[in-house]
């Protein structure tokens, strides 16, 4: 969670993370807010098996949503 909170945020490496650590981040987002040397230890755990996966679900995720009207508007 603290990865996906990170980039919605617009971070765009993992040292970008840590800037949610600060206040009172981790109660609005209900969680608990990893360091950034924690989601570097999770993210080499990672094998190129799972990271077809994410792939796969996020080609799926983008079909989806452009299927659902988030897409360009054809009417410009």
């Amino acid at each position: 969670m603290t990865l996906v909170a990170s980039v919605l945020a617009g971070g765009d490496c993992i040292d970008d993370a840590d800037g949610l650590r600060s206040g009172r981040t981790a109660a609005v987002l209900g969680c608990t807010v990893k360091a950034p040397s924690t989601l570097g230890t999770f993210l080499r755990s990672f094998w190129w098996g799972h990271v077809r996966q994410l792939d796969r679900v996020s080609r799926e995720l983008l079909a989806r949503a452009w299927a659902a009207g988030a897409g360009l508007a054809t009417d410009r």
